[in-house]
């Protein structure tokens, strides 16, 4: 343990989330450099061309003809997405779809005779098309759906979308030609058998199947290696008696809070992944300050994003302080696994992936 690198961190948090419904991840989109880097998160296109929004989503834009633009945001907060019935996630059982917050939100503009903007619903092929990509989770089956700013019926609604993978399947991309807001969505295709003993806590009742997802929090008590809501895997060794460890997955609703906001990232190296996961270590059922090797010791691990240069982060979070700013620990990337060694307190902790150095030319 404790196999830091610290970072000084001076600025606030902008955003850059991906946070997720019912503790299913989803991977950002693709980051990017300059004006199109994650933090921008809201942006007005007037010109062709690929564009990060807050490193939620990508947007590919393609004006044909003059007098278009379109505004596009990373959708946060997702209150109002929450509200919109998505019929999947009302099933009961062990594989259902469900959506992944946040999205982004997209609004097409065409100028009219006097030359004023007026919305298009939706955009004209024939002026333009748009494209929306999210990244793609190996673990999960994904689909994009949408729904409409002002449906004529007046009833929002969540509609699927043709969805392609593209660029090696690292991303799922569909049309984005309406004026609305667009979501991922995923489908659990992970082996049960990742799932260890253990208490567990899940969002989900009980259904008939071979296929369950990850619980979304695991209560140890007894050494072993335990799957936490398909995010990461915590292996825990106990050298002493008592000792237990509380794992969970970081709400995309905890991350949109002022609480984050405290924890910058802009000395981060890459872009973060959310959601990432909270561990809580116990000594007799009483919160430690600090655990020692003497007593145990822990590992954590996140699934690599290929073609990245991985790192896993943290910041101390014992339940009642929280302690900036985002460290990096030292990892380890091998079998599409990034790993580290816990640090001797309780905290949450976050893979963000870089971009390789470029290799000069002779």
């Amino acid at each position: 343990m404790k196999k830091l690198i610290p970072i000084l961190v001076v600025a606030a948090l902008v955003l850059v989330i991906l946070g997720i419904a019912r503790a299913h991840p989803v991977w950002a989109g693709p980051s990017a450099r300059g004006a199109n880097a994650p933090l921008k998160v809201i942006k007005t296109v007037t010109e062709n061309g690929t564009y990060n929004l807050g490193g939620v989503c990508s947007v590919d834009i393609n004006f044909i003809t003059q007098g278009y633009k379109s505004v596009g945001d990373a959708e946060v907060p997702v209150d109002q997405s929450k509200q919109v019935p998505f019929l999947p996630v009302k099933v009961p059982g062990y594989s259902d779809e469900f959506l992944l917050f946040p999205g982004c939100h997209f609004v097409h503009y065409k100028l009219d005779q006097n030359q004023q903007y007026q919305v298009q619903e939706p955009m004209d092929p024939n002026d333009g098309t748009a494209k929306v990509c999210f990244g793609a989770d190996p673990i999960l089956s994904m689909n994009i759906y949408y729904y409409l700013d002002n449906p004529p019926t007046g009833s929002q609604a969540w509609i699927q979308l043709p969805t392609t993978l593209e660029d090696q399947n690292r991303l799922i991309c569909a049309p984005a030609q309406h004026t609305g807001v667009y979501m991922p969505s995923g489908k659990y295709v992970v082996d049960p058998t990742l799932i260890p003993g253990g208490t567990t806590q899940t969002n989900w009742s009980g259904g008939q199947g071979s296929v369950l997802p990850p619980p979304i929090q695991v209560n140890i008590t007894t050494p072993g290696t335990y799957a936490v809501g398909g995010i990461c895997t915590i292996q825990a060794k106990y050298n002493v008696t008592g000792l237990s460890d509380t794992v969970a997955v970081e709400f995309a609703e905890k991350h949109l809070t002022e609480e984050t906001l405290t924890v910058p990232p802009d000395n981060v190296k890459g872009m973060f992944y959310f959601p990432g996961c909270h561990v809580i270590h116990y000594l007799d059922q009483k919160i430690q300050d600090e655990v020692t090797q003497q007593q145990g010791d822990w590992q954590i691990c996140f699934a690599a994003i290929p073609d990245k240069v991985m790192t896993i982060y943290y910041y101390k979070d014992n339940l009642t302080t929280i302690t900036p700013p985002w460290v990096a620990l030292d990892s380890t990337t091998a079998n599409g696994k990034v790993c580290a060694d816990l640090v001797d307190f309780s905290g949450v902790y976050t893979p963000a992936g870089d971009n390789p150095p470029v290799q000069a030319t002779k």
